[in-house]
C-alpha cells in the first residue's frame, strides 16, 4: 500500500502539464502494470502532437479479472465537460492498461492514434529526437484544431485528415489499426434465459413443489423481468372423509436494482403477480371444480454466478403477500375449508442462459 500511495501521489504531482492526467482512481489485479506504464501509453498516443488544452483530463481506472484470459476495464473520463464511462473486455490486464492509455489520448486531443499502430521506434512527447522532425511547410504554419470529442459518443480512431489540410505529425499514421487491435464496444445489455425448480408455502395447504421460467433483460445497474410460476397439486383432507385438491399458477413482472463483481450478480427485485387457484372437492360430495382470481405482491433477493460467459446459475428468497385471496367452500357445508394465507415464501435455483 504504501508503494502504490507514493506511485499515486507521483501521477498526481505530474498532472500540471495539461498534456497529462489527473488519475483520481487506480485498480488493477497484482501483477498488471503500474501507473506509469499508464502515463508512457498517453504520451506515446499523443507523439508529437502540440496538446493546448487547459485542464488536464481526470480519470479512474478500474480492471477486474473475470476469467484466465478475461479482463474488463471501467474507465471514468472527465475532459472538463462532464463525466463519461467506457466499460469494455480484453484478453490481458496488459491490454487493458494500453486501451485506457489510447481512450485517455483521445480525449485530450482526437488525433492521438493507438500505441498498438505506432512503429516500435516512434518518439514519444518530450523525446530528444523530436528535433530531427521536419517543420510543416511554411504556406499553413498553424496547425489544424479538431473539435474536442462528445463524451458520449463511441470512441474510434480519427480518421485521417484530408488532402488539403496540414500534414499530421510524422509519428501519427493515417490509416486506422488493424481490426483485431480495436478495444471491443461495450455490450450494455444482456438477456437471460432460465428455468429450475423450488420450494413454496402460504398460497396452498402445504410446502409444495414450484417450478418456474423466465426472462431477464439486464444493464449493468438495473433488471426487468417476466416469469411464469406453477405451484404443483396438493391434497388436503378435512371431517367427514371430505377433501381437496388444489394447484396454483401466476405470472410476475419484477423491477430490480442490481450490484456486480467479477462473476457474481446481486439482484434485489420488487414485483407484481397474477394468477388463479384451483380447488376441486374430493370424498363423498359430487366432485366440483371451482376456479378464482388471485392477486400478490412480490419482493426478494438473487443472486446470480457465471459458470461460462454464456451459462450461470441462480438461487432467489422471495417474500409473497396475497392482495386478494380466494376461499374454497365444499357444498353443502357453509363454512370456508380452504384460503391462502396472507403471507407467503418461495425459494428457488435455476440454470441461465444467456442469449446476447
Amino acid at each position: 500500500m504504501p508503494v502504490a500511495a507514493a506511485v499515486l501521489f507521483a501521477a498526481l504531482a505530474r498532472a500540471a502539464d495539461p498534456a497529462d492526467t489527473v488519475v483520481v482512481t487506480w485498480q488493477v489485479p497484482q501483477g498488471c502494470p503500474d501507473v506509469e506504464v499508464l502515463h508512457a501509453g498517453i504520451r506515446r498516443s499523443l507523439g508529437g502532437l502540440a496538446v493546448e488544452r487547459r485542464e488536464p483530463v481526470r480519470v479512474g481506472v478500474l480492471v477486474v479479472r473475470e476469467a484466465a484470459q478475461r479482463f474488463r476495464l471501467e474507465l471514468r473520463l472527465d475532459a472538463g465537460d462532464g463525466p463519461a464511462e467506457r466499460v469494455l473486455t480484453t484478453d490481458s490486464c496488459v491490454a487493458a492498461v494500453d486501451t485506457a492509455a489510447w481512450l485517455i489520448a483521445i480525449a485530450i486531443d482526437v488525433r492521438a492514434v493507438d500505441p498498438a499502430a505506432l512503429p516500435p521506434e516512434a518518439p514519444l512527447a518530450g523525446d530528444e529526437s523530436e528535433s530531427t522532425v521536419p517543420e510543416p511547410p511554411a504556406a499553413d504554419p498553424v496547425p489544424r484544431q479538431s473539435p474536442r470529442p462528445d463524451p458520449a459518443a463511441p470512441l474510434r480512431p480519427s480518421p485521417p485528415p484530408p488532402e488539403t489540410a496540414a500534414p499530421p505529425p510524422p509519428t501519427t499514421r493515417t490509416e486506422p489499426p488493424p481490426a483485431r487491435d480495436r478495444p471491443p464496444p461495450p455490450d450494455r445489455l444482456h438477456l437471460d434465459l432460465w428455468a429450475g425448480g423450488g420450494l413454496g408455502l402460504g398460497l396452498l395447504p402445504r410446502l409444495t413443489p414450484t417450478a418456474a421460467l423466465g426472462l431477464t433483460l439486464a444493464g449493468p445497474r438495473w433488471e426487468a423481468e417476466l416469469s411464469g410460476h406453477y405451484w404443483a397439486l396438493q391434497r388436503d383432507r378435512y371431517s367427514g372423509g371430505h377433501g381437496g385438491k388444489f394447484v396454483h399458477g401466476h405470472v410476475a413482472a419484477r423491477g430490480c436494482g442490481a450490484w456486480e463483481r467479477g462473476r457474481v450478480r446481486l439482484p434485489l427485485c420488487g414485483g407484481l403477480a397474477a394468477g388463479g387457484i384451483t380447488g376441486e372437492g374430493t370424498g363423498a360430495l359430487t366432485p366440483q371444480v371451482a376456479r378464482s382470481l388471485w392477486l400478490g405482491l412480490l419482493a426478494g433477493v438473487g443472486l446470480r454466478v457465471a459458470l461460462h460467459p454464456r451459462v450461470g446459475l441462480l438461487a432467489r428468497a422471495e417474500a409473497v403477500l396475497s392482495l386478494r385471496r380466494p376461499g374454497f367452500l365444499l357444498d353443502p357445508r357453509p363454512d370456508v375449508v380452504f384460503r391462502p394465507e396472507r403471507f407467503g415464501f418461495s425459494a428457488f435455483l435455476a440454470l441461465t442462459i444467456r442469449l446476447r
